[in-house]
């Protein structure tokens, strides 16, 4: 019981501190945009003048860009500080756009949601959040219940690298000198890495440091990793067939060095 207690706590732990400091979050990935011009292309192919569901939008990076193409969104998420600040960004938009979205604040597993959609997205490894099957079948029925006749499921994950994975848990990695958006203070941000091989759960944290060595504080993050075949019978059994798996946002095909698994599905 105390085991099983002590890996619950990381769990919850790893899915909520890495989302607790908004603007640094925003600040650590405003670069990253393939993910976001590809989403774009899945609303324009399959939605259209149709809604869209994103699983985990987080600050709006991917949100914000669909309601200015034109679409309608909800945007569901479990943590308060990310929707404060996607709230801040759509309250800068212009009001047409605004009455085109709707926040909500809650477990993406288990949405009471009346409204049905063309297209549901779930970003940026959000899926990874799922740590054991019965978390995957739930979103899954979810999700199932939630799609148009036709619709779509789209949905990216990392793709497991086991030399990554099994690297040196006793040792710093990723050692990084930055600037915090808000405080505009120097800090410097390392990460280490235990990977559990049975529960496939990569449990990292990641330090913030003065650069003369002060630690300031220590933040858990925590995915699953799901190999590309257990992840097509997940799908497949639980009623999802796979229309396209590509190792890139640019649809190229997922292979050995692929860093990421890009996952287009629909009902079977």
């Amino acid at each position: 019981m105390t085991r099983n207690k002590h890996i619950g706590d990381a769990l919850l732990l790893g899915s909520s501190e890495h989302y607790l400091d908004a603007a640094l979050y925003d600040h650590e990935y405003h670069r990253r945009r393939e993910d976001v011009q590809f989403y774009r292309r899945m609303a324009r192919q399959h939605a259209r003048e149709k809604p869209i569901l994103e699983l985990g939008c987080g600050t709006g990076r991917l949100l914000v860009p669909l309601l200015r193409d034109g679409h309608r969104v909800v945007g569901v998420d479990a943590m308060q500080p990310m929707l404060d600040r996607c709230r801040d960004k759509i309250g800068r938009l212009a009001l047409e756009t605004r009455t085109r979205v709707k926040l909500l604040a809650a477990d993406f597993r288990r949405l009471n949601l009346r409204q049905r959609f063309a297209l549901i997205v779930c970003p940026f490894n959000g899926f990874m959040h799922l740590y054991e099957r019965a978390d995957v079948e739930a979103l899954l029925r979810s999700v199932h219940r939630l799609l148009t006749p036709g619709g779509r499921f789209v949905f990216d994950v990392m793709n497991p690298d086991l030399k990554w994975l099994s690297r040196d848990s006793e040792r710093r990695w990723a050692r990084t000198r930055f600037r915090h958006p808000v405080s505009g203070k120097s800090q410097v941000y390392s990460t280490d890495l235990l990977y559990d091989n049975a529960r496939q759960i990569a449990f990292m944290r990641i330090y913030y440091e003065t650069p003369s060595g002060k630690r300031l504080r220590t933040i858990h993050l925590t995915h699953r990793y799901f190999f590309p075949q257990e992840l097509a019978e997940l799908l497949h059994y639980n009623g999802f067939a796979i229309e396209k798996s590509s190792g890139d946002f640019d649809g190229s095909p997922l292979g050995n060095d692929s860093e990421v698994q890009v996952v287009q599905c629909r009902l079977a």
